[in-house]
């Protein structure tokens, strides 16, 4: 199918973006299109016009700033792979950036717009829920950062209103001698994820277990104390209500989770261990 008609901006400053988003009426952003583009072909998404802010090259930023890591808008998913940056002081996004997509399709992909997207099966979303990143908005009325822990309200839904953009996702360095972990099951290779889980694991036992598809939005679980004991794990997700959909029933999904849990969580707990 083609998409339903609709007009094209593709401005070169982030003022004239975000001008031209505040008109409404179905103005939508465009920035690797990965999902966008396709919800248009299908037509279950008819934005009145696209704003691309593939031009505006102040959005493309991937650095360090005083202890976090800066995500521009425009930076690709593949970034988080292919940067030493990343990998030296953020491993978990990069652990996560591994399941999502493929090489092809991560390279267009951003993290900022699998973000706004808050697909329930979006594995940036449960990292940046897991390192407490927060998420910079831009809009003509002004700017804001909002907590990722507050940024999810479900499947496709956010905390952005109208007219506003993320220009950036600053993530925390975890600390000192943290360590991390993700997995994930899905019923084909690279395909939409049945379930995954993000932890973080301090040194002193202190542990953050995220997972995705246990519930509308990235599950967070206060897991210290759980790290090694099965039973525990078990005990902290017995109560889960995760969705129910075609990639998998709920009743899989409340099987695989304690597993996913575990095996996340112990990876987490041998790098805080080893000092990683």
């Amino acid at each position: 199918m083609k998409p339903a008609p609709f007009a094209y901006h593709a401005p070169d400053s982030l003022d004239a973006a975000l001008e031209l988003l505040a008109s409404g009426n179905g103005t939508r952003v465009l920035a690797g299109g990965q999902s966008l583009v396709q919800a248009m072909k299908f037509r279950t998404d008819r934005p009145s016009a696209l704003v691309d802010i593939n031009r505006i090259p102040e959005l493309e930023t991937l650095e360090e700033r005083e202890g976090e890591l800066h995500i521009g808008a425009l930076v690709r998913q593949q970034a988080l792979l292919e940067e030493p940056l990343v990998a030296a002081g953020w491993p978990l996004l990069a652990a996560g950036a591994r399941f999502v997509g493929y090489r092809e399709t991560r390279r267009r992909g951003t993290v900022a717009g699998s973000l706004a997207f808050a697909a329930p099966w979006g594995e940036l979303t449960a990292v940046v829920v897991a390192l407490d990143a927060a998420i910079d908005v831009r809009s003509a009325r002004g700017e804001r950062s909002i907590r990722a822990r507050e940024f999810f309200r479900g499947p496709h839904q956010t905390a952005l209103e109208p007219g506003e953009l993320i220009v950036s996702v600053r993530v925390p360095r975890p600390a000192d001698g943290a360590g991390t972990g993700f997995q994930e099951v899905s019923a084909r290779h690279r395909d939409y994820a049945q379930l995954a889980a993000a932890a973080v694991v301090l040194p002193d036992g202190a542990a953050e277990l995220v997972l995705l598809c246990a519930a509308s939005t990235p599950l967070r679980v206060d897991a210290s104390g759980a790290v090694d004991d099965e039973h525990a794990i078990e005990e902290l997700l017995a109560g889960i209500e995760p969705l129910d959909d075609v990639e998998a029933s709920a009743a899989y999904r409340r099987r695989v989770a304690p597993v996913l849990a575990r095996r996340a969580l112990r990876d987490a707990a041998a790098g805080a261990k080893a000092g990683t």
